[in-house]
């Protein structure tokens, strides 16, 4: 286990490799949410600032709600990007390489790998690696790493990374959230961005179809364990019925959440490229979401984290809510 003296020297190490590099490729786990999307497009802004040729590459599917996030010639695919040519590469918010589009693993030893997260169930693949488990996201851990290299983060920096701070703390409602998250957002409230605009775009302009989606989502809902244990699930059908993909649904989960008497919140979601059911698990601070997916080959956080199931949407909700009794609920 890292000490907070290792933590802080893998921050240091990063600092000098991206101050010694001059083309840097930056990306995160596939369907970015929030903390994802605004964390590798704040990065991005606060390297070019310093004269740095930082590219975003990949980013998607990504939930409408962000697209407002981005500008032209940030980002970019793999293919039509020469890697050879990148000093460094920077994926960030991704516990493992197998996590993020194909090209970081292909290129892995072949370009430096800088691996910044903050989740404990994070495998190292970096030859860099600075994870802070502490940290309330990858949004504020950019924000630390631009104050321990002394470099400006801009308003539309600030504004990106401010969507990765408030969608991973449920706007700083979670445990997560820390004094330090805290100090994070005032700095970047001090560049002046417009908070109450950007909460609205993310919370408040939902496409007709993701309201709907949601509603299919409850008239799924089922509950368990005396109520503690409650389950949503969304099939590839309920996606083509509704015009939607699985990054309509990022929210989904907070329906069985939001439950009275939850502990244990499961919203199990068929992808249409994929014979998997992936899992999303939310829990309160009886039950340890992040041990839990580990066991079935997933990670994340003690509160928040997800795995996925080889099987069909109904016998993989058979399989998670058995789990689930065995871990918690047996005597």
């Amino acid at each position: 286990m890292m000490t907070e003296t290792d933590t802080e020297q893998s921050l240091l190490d990063i600092v000098d490799t991206l101050r010694n590099a001059n083309t840097i490729a930056i990306t995160t786990h596939i369907r970015p949410d929030g903390d994802a999307a605004g964390s590798s497009l704040g990065l991005c802004r606060i390297l070019r600032d310093a004269g740095k040729s930082a590219t975003v590459l990949d980013l998607g599917p990504t939930p409408d709600r962000y697209l407002f996030l981005i500008e032209d010639g940030e980002c970019s695919t793999a293919d039509n990007y020469d890697l050879a040519a990148a000093d460094c590469i920077v994926v960030l918010d991704s516990g493992a390489i197998d996590r993020v589009p194909a090209f970081a693993a292909e290129w892995k030893d072949r370009v430096p790998v800088i691996n910044l997260d903050h989740h404990i169930s994070n495998d190292n693949f970096g030859q860099l690696n600075h994870v802070d488990t502490t940290a309330s996201s990858v949004g504020e851990m950019v924000c630390l790493l631009a104050l321990a290299a002394n470099l400006p983060i801009n308003a539309k920096a600030a504004e990106a990374l401010w969507v990765a701070i408030v969608t991973d703390t449920g706007r700083f409602s979670y445990s997560n959230t820390t004094p330090r998250t805290m100090q994070m957002a005032a700095l970047l409230l001090e560049t002046g961005i417009h908070t109450a605009n950007i909460n609205h775009a993310i919370y408040n302009a939902m496409p007709l179809r993701q309201l709907q989606l949601q509603g299919r989502a409850l008239q799924h809902l089922v509950t368990h364990e005396d109520g503690k244990v409650a389950v949503v699930t969304l099939s590839k059908d309920d996606y083509t019925e509704l015009g939607c993909t699985p990054a309509d649904a990022e929210d989904v989960v907070n329906l069985p959440r939001s439950l009275t008497g939850v502990g244990i919140a499961v919203f199990l979601y068929e992808i249409p490229e994929s014979e998997d059911t992936k899992v999303s698990l939310r829990t309160t601070d009886d039950y340890d979401a992040a041990e839990f997916c580990q066991t079935l080959g997933g990670g994340g956080h003690a509160r928040a984290a997800g795995c996925s199931v080889t099987a069909k949407l109904p016998e993989a909700a058979d399989i998670i809510i058995e789990k689930i009794h065995a871990r918690w609920f047996t005597k």
